[in-house]
């Protein structure tokens, strides 16, 4: 049970950082020339929705990794 609460802790971190830096990737991106004007709110919805989505496909891909690493050691 010890260790289920490690790895939602740990893939918890990892969502958020993931999360975090994709969104400070995604406001790299000049993005406004694509949003029409006035529409400051739903931009920024955008924006962090975007950032969701990104930030959990790599968090997955990063917490999957891990753990097939981890199944490795069965192998040998």
């Amino acid at each position: 049970m010890f260790q289920l609460g490690v790895h939602a802790v740990i893939s918890i971190i990892i969502y958020l950082i993931t999360v975090g830096l994709s969104f400070q990737a995604i406001k790299a991106l000049r993005v406004e020339k694509f949003i029409r004007k006035n529409h400051n709110f739903e931009a920024q919805i955008l924006l962090l929705f975007i950032a969701i989505a990104l930030g959990f496909l790599v968090g997955n891909f990063i917490i999957t990794f891990i753990d097939q690493s981890m199944q490795l050691s069965n192998f040998f």
